[in-house]
């Protein structure tokens, strides 16, 4: 992870912060864009929003009082796929927000969508496919729910997802 302080500072902040534990909530955090994330157009280069899009998601988990209990069954979270649209850029010294929410999930994968928001209008919005491992064994999103306690419906699965994994499974090998 190239962005290990601004991980440690949101480590800190998720940790004496509120917790929230509705999984269907969506979470926030607020960085600045620096120099070191510009590219040559000026502007945060593009693979500083997925960066910051992991640093959300692990937050998001911490946030939701999650990750204790995952680490605890001996999962890990592994990102399946990601599929990123650029809208607007993100200029330097602006201030920004990485807002995460899981959709939906089916049998094997927990779908979420990140949004980098600045100056009040998206920057970017991302749909990522997310599951879990234990024992080098993928882990169900029931066995999942239920190590960290979820109960709630599951929400309607949109189209939006549908399509989203009709597309993944074209990328293949």
């Amino acid at each position: 992870m190239n962005l290990i302080f601004r991980f440690l500072w949101m480590m800190l902040r998720v940790h004496l912060g509120p917790r929230d534990t509705d999984l269907l909530t969506t979470g926030e955090m607020t960085f600045r864009c620096w120099p070191h994330d510009l590219d040559i157009n000026l502007h945060m280069t593009n693979s500083r929003y997925n960066s910051f899009m992991d640093i959300g998601r692990i937050g998001f988990m911490f946030r939701h009082g999650g990750w204790s209990k995952i680490r605890k069954a001996g999962l890990f979270p592994v990102l399946g796929s990601i599929a990123t649209r650029y809208r607007r850029p993100v200029n330097p010294f602006q201030k920004f927000t990485v807002t995460t929410r899981v959709v939906s999930w089916d049998r094997r994968w927990l779908y979420m969508e990140q949004k980098i928001i600045a100056g009040g209008q998206t920057a970017s919005v991302a749909l990522c496919k997310v599951l879990f491992i234990g024992k080098g064994q993928r882990v169900t999103t029931d066995e999942l729910l239920g190590v960290i306690g979820y109960t709630g419906p599951r929400p309607d699965f949109p189209e939006t997802l549908s399509t989203y994994d009709k597309l993944d499974s074209l990328l293949v090998a």
